[in-house]
């Protein structure tokens, strides 16, 4: 905190040597340089989630409730129908994950693949379900928090493609997000 400025230091020694008066302001008050907001009960199901980067901002969306759904869309004025792309509910985060049939069957058979028995609720509830179950240091829970980043993913991926009237054969979706958690785990 006591070098002097030359006139030979570089431009961004100058630069950090000029700021030393504020940085001794916030020595005292470091807190309020950090922003406070508020703190969520899924966090912990990003942290050390071994899903691919893609899955786990997927996964970061719809628990910020941030996907594009049509629900959302409609909202928004971009879209006049916000009719579920599987049935003929509004599509909303808490109806695509996972009180849909479709997404619901999708999630049981991953649910009964990694051997846990449960029946999916809403997107809240099940939300609340893997933060409970998703605890912990061991291989079950990095399995589950895997499992539902990278099904939560592929289903929003399934989704969109019946949106956007790309022909895809569904059958093989349970077992594409299996593999990639063989691949990833």
């Amino acid at each position: 905190m006591e070098v002097q400025i030359k006139s030979n230091n570089t431009w961004i020694m100058r630069s950090i040597l000029t700021q030393r008066a504020t940085i001794t302001y916030f020595e005292d008050d470091w807190n309020s340089m950090l922003e406070q907001g508020a703190v969520t009960s899924w966090y912990k199901l990003l942290m050390h989630n071994y899903a691919r980067p893609r899955a786990k901002l997927i996964f970061w969306l719809a628990c910020h409730d941030r996907l594009a759904t049509k629900s959302r869309l409609v909202k928004m004025g971009m879209l006049k129908d916000s009719k579920c792309s599987f049935c003929s509910n509004v599509e909303t985060i808490q109806h695509l994950f996972f009180e849909c049939e479709e997404m619901r069957k999708l999630w049981c058979t991953i649910l009964k693949w990694i051997q846990m028995d449960h029946a999916p609720n809403n997107w809240d509830e099940e939300l609340s379900w893997i933060n409970k179950f998703g605890r912990g240091k061991g291989w079950k829970a990095a399995l589950l928090k895997l499992a539902a980043a990278e099904t939560v993913y592929r289903a929003w991926a399934l989704r969109n493609n019946r949106s956007f009237g790309t022909q895809c054969d569904s059958s093989f979706i349970a077992q594409d997000i299996i593999d990639k958690i063989v691949l990833r785990g």
